[in-house]
């Protein structure tokens, strides 16, 4: 059994890796577009005195991609807030067994979140952006998406710790020393 769940996390481990790799650079390209656009703008209505009409809203929705597509890879990273005295309080089966019951409410949650997401995107089919002439959909598409990856990371959480429940193996005390090997650059 425990071999077993460990290849089924060496699977998803080789499925978010080169998945979050992507949304690092997703990341770090709409980052690069938003500030563009936003220093555009800045620029269009101070220095020319015309403002550009769209520059608020794309940037805005820039943004929602960006939290949506950022937001895996904080989770895996372990770089999401979060409060750890229980989890520092326990050790052993007790931290594991904590672990996989957190990490089953995170999938719980990101299935209802892929659920409303889709079914958000799908009304927002016939809304138009103001500024431009394009569908809402494309913006509400970033939910399920976001989540769908946050779910990917969280089973992959959750294998490992069944694993190191079953294995005996305690989890890494050290913050500095990861369960989980870091996205490749």
């Amino acid at each position: 059994m425990e071999t077993f769940v460990g290849r089924l996390e060496l699977m998803l481990e080789r499925i978010n890796t080169p998945i979050l790799a992507v949304c690092r650079w997703l990341a770090v390209t709409l980052l690069a577009v938003m500030t563009v656009i936003i220093l555009a703008s800045v620029f269009f209505r101070y220095v020319l005195d015309d403002a550009l009409p769209w520059s608020e809203e794309i940037a805005k929705y820039l943004m929602v991609w960006l939290t949506f597509i950022a937001a895996p890879l904080a989770f895996r990273m372990g770089s999401l807030v979060s409060i750890q005295a229980l989890p520092d309080a326990l050790s052993g089966w007790k931290n594991e067994l904590l672990q996989i019951i957190i990490q089953i409410i995170i999938i719980v949650l990101m299935i209802m979140f892929i659920d409303i997401g889709i079914f958000l995107t799908k009304n927002a089919m016939i809304q138009r952006a103001s500024s431009i002439d394009f569908s809402i959909a494309y913006v509400y598409a970033s939910m399920p998406l976001g989540a769908f990856l946050i779910l990917l990371v969280a089973l992959q959480y959750l294998l490992e710790a069944f694993r190191r429940l079953l294995s005996g193996d305690p989890r890494p005390k050290d913050p500095d020393e990861p369960g989980i090997v870091p996205i490749a650059e």
